[in-house]
């Protein structure tokens, strides 16, 4: 039931909307609805005023305005989500009422009239499109529907009016009918309805309140779907395709809405808003009640303190005076982040029954967290252990050695220790080492935590983790394999490695920007580059990987080899795709394995950074595009980043406005590159502008196939006009009699001429790779016959 006010918020792009009525600014008769913008301030810790003038929306000289609902919604012209109000005009001489939408910039979207009020499931939606309900209809009305249209199912009762994440068939009516058949009703179609147990079951229907649909994608003739639902019995429940897979037991009746909030994580908490100003928040992998509140007027959900994570805003007051804003809240995201204003004591917590047990699954979470703890601690001690005695023992060692004394040495085994080398390499591979390594530095500066490998195609990617440090005298690092005692410096990348709590990785235009100096104290990647065959044709497995870098002392710069680690090259893993990236086959993965993927991918593929840019209107849907034509996925492990696994591409779209935005693309060579392009131009309006701002070599410079195809488009038409100049010359001395033996020339020479107009109508600066094949073989083929003519008519004379 919506009740009409003259002060109503929401929430969009992190900040606070006010739409309010008021009295004109001149003191005449009528109303007038404005909006303000607030934001959070953290440093004051509450929000303030961002634009101090109220911008309008609608005016009225001789009505009272009311603002009966306001929501942001998708704008199919912008192709964009867009700020949203519902207005309603009362005229004190008429019983019909006149309603309004109205979005942020005063535009009008939908006009009428009708002779009742509109109260019940009000909903905005994209298009925009006004959803409503009145008795047993169900009516909507948008800019492209040419009116107020009415479903043509009347329902029984209405349990959800929303969108669904379909490619087509997005607005949905779910409810009874007068049959009382649980019927799903796509709004838009032809009529189009459907049995919606695909999203709750029957057996649901009569207790259900509200839901939230988490994910729906048609396959086949159904709907795989995930949904949350609350219902009347005081239950959260998880539905996965129809089925009920999780229940959740809520501490309040009558629950309103279902939301969901994304913590930074990487979690997702639902908050369910109730009746009466009650509110509790459930965590969604242990589907149970983590917090609860009362008192609250007013829930908000958005990114309010611009840190890629959302917090739920609580009002607990009415906003009725739009001279007196905010002054009574709480903002919080449950994982460390809360600001109060105007409480003294916080949020009144509700000892719900689920309340306990919740502490208790906590208890014991914390418990086992205790003992690994514990675990790990021991562990810790006893490598400490061994690393005292081996100090000791090296202390005796040089102690012996200055004395002049023979020193004893134990076994590695006696000792605990193993290996760092093959056991049957010999006695000889301890000096491989020693040939053009040379330490200066006897303290080894960096840590390496761990080092990685992966195999694409004929090249091996090599990952070196180090710890993190401040130090800033190391610089001019670089990563080797060991070949037959030598060390081969590789083409090196560093590169900042992924935090597993908040995704920081860097493109490849990012990262080349980011100097050793100011760097924080956070881990470091070394990740290299180089052929896989010449490791594979000489017969060892198992190689060593070598760290360099230079120091800066008083004395001057000295160069520090440090050994890492040991990367295994046996051709049955590589065959079997052991160090293939996992990544590319699914892109859901979010470990530190996944981050090695995506580190491995950038230091190995070609990267190319293009603005993309339109002067007159918003830019075309190009994300859409990735999705639907390449289909790409979007990365758990970095959602800026979309990969296409069929063809080992990357790209990182960056929208810096409506019009303007950069493009950057990664993939293995230029001919990939064009034939994205090629499809990338088909696809943008012809307003569109594409312009290269910068490249980026995995390997160094690389030939330029622009170039190269240039050049050889000229050479061929070089060479055919020396030919056909030749056999020009060579029929003009010619005798009347000798026309008919020169025709076969003239009109090889013509069809060269038609293919020469066709080659400078059909290539453009993206050409598709077989087209351009094709031509050329053409153009050679008719060389060929002319200068066989050209040979045989010389023969003649």
């Amino acid at each position: 039931m919506a009740a009409e006010r003259l002060v109503s918020m929401l929430s969009f792009a992190g900040e606070v909307l006010v739409f309010q009525c008021s009295k004109p600014r001149d003191h005449r008769k009528g109303s007038e609805v404005s909006f303000l913008r607030l934001s959070f301030d953290q440093t004051l810790q509450t929000f303030s005023v961002t634009d101090h003038s109220a911008h309008p929306i609608h005016r009225e000289s001789s009505s009272e305005t009311l603002i009966v609902h306001c929501a942001s919604a998708f704008d199919a012209q912008l192709r964009q989500k867009v700020p949203c109000v519902l207005l309603r005009i009362c005229k004190k001489r008429t019983s019909a009422f006149k309603y309004m939408l109205y979005s942020i910039g005063g535009k009008l979207h939908v006009e009428f009239a009708l002779p009742y009020e509109i109260r019940d499931h009000i909903s905005i939606l994209q298009g925009p499109t006004l959803i409503w309900s009145h008795e047993s209809s169900v009516f909507w009305a948008s800019s492209q529907s040419g009116g107020v249209k009415e479903v043509p199912i009347p329902f029984k009762s209405i349990k959800f009016i929303g969108e669904l994440p379909l490619h087509k068939r997005k607005l949905v009516i779910q409810g009874t009918t007068n049959d009382v058949k649980n019927t799903l009703y796509f709004i838009g179609g032809d009529d189009e309805h459907c049995d919606a147990a695909c999203l709750v079951p029957n057996a649901y229907v009569s207790v259900l309140q509200c839901m939230l649909v988490l994910s729906a994608e048609e396959d086949g003739g159904s709907i795989k779907s995930r949904v949350l639902a609350a219902t009347s019995t005081k239950q959260l429940v998880r539905f996965e395709d129809g089925f009920p897979r999780d229940v959740c037991a809520l501490p309040y009746e009558h629950p309103l809405s279902v939301r969901a909030v994304h913590t930074p994580r990487n979690e997702r908490l639902v908050v369910v808003s109730f009746s009466q100003g009650n509110v509790c928040a459930v965590w969604n992998d242990t589907f149970q009640v983590a917090w609860c509140v009362t008192g609250v007027c007013l829930l908000l959900v958005d990114d309010f303190m611009r840190v890629g994570s959302d917090q739920m805003l609580l009002v607990f007051e009415d906003q009725d005076s739009p001279g007196d804003l905010l002054r009574n809240f709480m903002l919080t995201d449950l994982c460390g982040v809360t600001y109060s204003c105007g409480r003294s004591d916080g949020a009144v917590l509700n000892t719900s029954d689920s309340v306990p047990e919740n502490f208790l699954l906590t208890v014991q979470a914390l418990e086992s967290r205790l003992q690994s703890g514990m675990n790990f601690l021991e562990d810790l001690q006893r490598d400490v252990e061994v690393k005292d005695r081996l100090i000791l023992q090296s202390l005796v060692a040089l102690t012996d050695l200055v004395s002049g004394r023979e020193h004893v040495i134990f076994p590695p085994e006696q000792e605990g220790l193993v290996s760092l080398w093959d056991d049957d390499a010999g006695d000889e591979e301890p000096d491989v080492l020693d040939d053009g390594m040379d330490t200066e530095c006897a303290e080894a500066l960096l840590e390496v935590d761990r080092v990685w490998q992966r195999v694409v195609g004929q090249s091996l990617i090599v990952g070196v983790v180090l710890k993190p440090t401040n130090n800033t005298s190391v610089m001019n690092m670089s990563v080797s394999v060991v070949d037959s005692g030598a060390a081969l410096i590789i083409n090196t990348k560093i590169l900042p490695f992924p935090e597993s709590d908040v995704c920081v990785a860097l493109g490849p235009f990012e990262a080349k920007n980011i100097r050793r100096s100011d760097r924080p104290a956070s881990t470091l990647a070394l990740v290299a580059v180089t052929d896989l065959a010449p490791l594979l044709t000489s017969g060892c497995i198992k190689w060593p990987i070598m760290l360099h870098y230079s120091t800066r002392e008083s004395s001057g710069c000295s160069r520090v080899s440090q050994f890492c680690g040991k990367i295994s090259v046996d051709l049955k893993d590589i065959s079997m795709g052991k160090f293939h990236p996992r990544l590319l086959q699914d892109s859901k993965l979010n470990t530190d394995e996944a981050r090695e993927d995506l580190l491995s991918l950038t230091a190995l593929l070609d990267s190319w950074l293009f603005l993309i840019e339109c002067p007159d209107h918003t830019l075309a849907d190009v994300q859409g595009f990735l999705h639907e034509s390449l289909c790409v996925s979007v990365l758990d492990v970095d959602p800026r980043v979309m990969a296409d696994p069929t063809d080992l591409r990357l790209f990182h779209w960056d929208q810096r406005s409506p019009f303007q935005a950069l493009l950057s693309v990664q993939c293995m060579d230029d001919l990939r590159l064009l034939q994205f392009l090629h499809s990338l131009c088909d696809f943008l309006p012809a307003s569109h502008h594409i312009l290269f701002l910068e490249t980026r070599r995995s390997r160094g410079p690389g030939p330029d196939l622009g170039r190269t195809l240039e050049t050889e488009i000229n050479t061929a038409i070089q060479d055919l006009s020396f030919v056909l100049q030749c056999g020009e010359r060579g029929m003009t001395g010619r005798e009347e009699s000798d026309t008919e033996s020169s025709e076969p020339l003239q009109r090889l020479r013509e069809a060269w001429l038609r293919e020469r107009g066709r080659s400078h109508t059909r290539l453009r600066p993206l050409v598709d790779g077989s087209a351009y094949s094709r031509l050329v073989e053409r153009m050679i083929d008719r060389q060929l016959d002319a200068d066989e003519v050209a040979l045989m008519e010389a023969a003649r004379l």
